[in-house]
């Protein structure tokens, strides 16, 4: 009884966790790449995507919010990873009103959407066409702290936890 109630509450717990719902990633088709829906935004209007990047811009409109987002791969968690590297950009199209504050540049953000087809804004002196994504859940990742590994303030010794600190048939400190 105490096995089927701990499994079952690993279970939940595992389940639980996932930033996204169990139906709209039955939605999702894993198969488009987007290199793909980059080079043909029409052809793949009406498909479902999980897509993830880095916050560029966030722009506010008047019923809805804008979030130009630099693409990156997804890990097993559907956070981005390696956001050095990019297949380009797609905007996160999202009635109702987010804080660009809080959603603001650098924040790594991954969206479950409908691809609804492009837009062509000025990035620099060129005009480029990103794909739009009408999203129906997204998940704003919390900053990574880097992490600082530990040393020990003092110096190493292998004979620290004892006064002495030196083996018996060394010479005292003071010769």
């Amino acid at each position: 009884m105490k096995k089927t109630i701990l499994l079952l509450a690993g279970i939940i717990l595992v389940f639980s966790c996932a930033p996204f719902s169990k139906n709209l990633m039955d939605q999702v088709d894993p198969t488009i790449l987007f290199n793909e829906v980059q080079r043909d935004p029409e052809g793949f209007q009406g498909k479902m995507v999980l897509w993830g990047g880095v916050i560029v811009e966030t722009l506010n409109r008047a019923n809805e919010t804008l979030l130009k987002v630099r693409q990156t791969e997804l890990d097993v968690e559907q956070r981005p990873q390696n956001t050095d590297r990019s297949q380009g950009r797609f905007i996160i199209q999202y009635h109702g009103f987010l804080d660009p504050a809080i959603y603001k540049e650098g924040r790594e953000v991954t969206v479950a959407g409908e691809i609804t087809g492009k837009e062509v804004l000025p990035l620099g002196n060129l005009h480029y066409t990103y794909p739009v994504v009408m999203a129906k859940e997204i998940h704003l990742w919390e900053r990574q702290i880097p992490y600082q590994p530990y040393y020990p303030p003092y110096y190493y010794d292998p004979f620290y936890p004892w006064w002495w600190h030196r083996p018996y048939w060394r010479h005292p400190y003071w010769w």
